[in-house]
Order: C-alpha cells, then structure tokens, then sequence
C-alpha cells in the first residue's frame, strides 16, 4: 500500500515536472521568435491558436442550433452590417487581405474557406459573439441566443463563398471611411459649393 503511494506521488511529481519543462520549452521557443505581430506563427503556433479558438466556444454553443432562418431582408441587413464593422479586417469578400488584416497576428482567416465553413452554427455565432482572446477578434453582440443581428451574420458568413460581384460593389457603399478620405471628400464638397474660393477672396478685398 505504501509502496503504490510512494509510486503514485512519484509519478505525479514526474508528469508535473515533465509538464513544466515542456510548457518552458514552448515558452523559450516563442520568445526566440519575437512577439512582432509581423512574424507569421509556425505550424505549432497556427495548431495552438487554433485549438484555443475551438476551445474558446462552450461544447452548449456549439451544438446551439440557429433559433431563426435566414430570411433575404436578414440577409441584406447582415451584409451592411458586415461592411461597416467586419469588412475593415476581413474584406467585403470574406478573404482577410485588407491593411489591417494583414498586419494582425494570427491574421483573420479566409472566411471563405472550408476552415470557417466546417463550423456549426453555433460555434460562428459563439466566435462573433464572444470574440477571441490574444487576437485581433473582439466580442460583438448581445448575450444569449435571441441575439438575431448575430445569428443573420453567421447566415452571411455561410454565403460568402458565393458573394457575388454586384453585392461587393453595394458593400463599398456601407464601408467606413477614414479621416483621410472623409477630409479629401469634404475639401471636395467645399471646393464644388465654391466655398474653397472664399478665403482667397477675404485676403484679396484685406489688401
């Protein structure tokens, strides 16, 4: 009897140490390649981040069903919704190849891709909804499973891979605009209202 306790804690105390050295190794391992969001993660890295995104979303959201259908009206509120607050990280298309995208790390995803698509509704609507830890995903919607602005994006999502050319060209119109662009749209408002003229005219009458 003392014998298999003295075993017992041995072989604890082992797998403790064994779990400690191995948790030291990857810990070594990732500071040697720096935390620069510009390096790209290796295959550990990338299989690691992907298993804390699965295990970000309770197995209860992810067997969750949808509570509601997609509807066309859903549809279109879900791709201006998309648009004004997705697309800056993800792209109107779904492929993640916008400026900021590609200066995240772990880069979005292709939300096109069979990576995304594979996953139950419920496990897309738990990753919007709760949004992703050490990464660039923040927490969107309300909680519970009545959230119907989320549960129509994650029907958008579904239709991304057949997102056609017309409905890209709508989604530009609901895309945020930056101070640069909003300040080169108004000089141009000013300069076609003639307002642009108007301090050259006051210091020509000062003089």
């Amino acid at each position: 009897m003392t014998k298999q306790r003295g075993f017992s804690f041995l072989s604890f105390a082992l797998g403790v140490a064994a779990a400690g050295v191995c948790a030291a190794a990857v810990a070594a391992w990732v500071v040697a390649g720096g935390f620069a969001a510009r390096n790209r993660p290796g295959r550990m890295e990338a299989g690691l981040a992907r298993l804390a995104l699965r295990g970000s979303v309770p197995r209860s959201l992810r067997e969750m069903p949808a509570p509601i259908a997609p509807t066309p009206e859903g549809l279109k509120a879900a791709r201006e919704h998309y648009a004004d607050h997705c697309a800056s990280c993800h792209g109107n298309n779904g492929s993640g190849e916008t400026m900021l995208g590609r200066g995240l790390n772990p880069a979005p995803p292709d939300l096109r891709l069979d990576a995304t698509q594979r996953k139950t509704d419920g496990e897309l609507y738990g990753i919007i909804q709760n949004g992703v830890r050490m990464s660039g995903m923040p927490a969107f919607g309300n909680p519970g499973n009545g959230d119907v602005e989320t549960w129509n994006l994650v029907f958008f999502l579904r239709h991304l891979p057949a997102l056609t050319a017309e409905e890209e060209v709508e989604m530009e119109k609901a895309n945020p605009i930056t101070p640069a662009e909003l300040k080169e749209e108004q000089a141009e408002d000013a300069f076609l209202n003639g307002e642009a003229d108007q301090p050259a005219k006051a210091k020509g009458k000062e003089r």
